[in-house]
């Protein structure tokens, strides 16, 4: 999972809801409970990450180990993003 490549808007998104993360830069490693995202902050963050990314996760994709590191979350939101990036900018 080290070479995994986490894109910039995912961290982005995703260091909205990490009170305690203080590198802006997220390895795929990182331990989401231990940055400080609780359940109130998946709920949200769930929703942040479908509108940017124009995605819908299905409720199986929503499990514990999808939650637990930055590489697991991108992985199960990978799989449904378009092969072509959204341009958002």
């Amino acid at each position: 999972m080290a070479d995994l490549q986490i894109p910039r808007a995912f961290q982005d998104a995703l260091l909205q809801y990490l009170p305690y993360a203080e590198a802006s830069e997220l390895a795929p490693a990182d331990d989401l409970a231990a940055l400080g995202l609780d359940s109130m902050g998946v709920v949200q963050l769930l929703a942040e990450l479908e509108d940017t990314f124009g995605v819908e996760l299905p409720d199986e994709a929503l499990t514990e180990e999808t939650f637990a590191t930055v590489g697991s979350l991108w992985g199960a939101v990978a799989e449904f993003v378009p092969a072509e990036p959204v341009g958002h900018e």
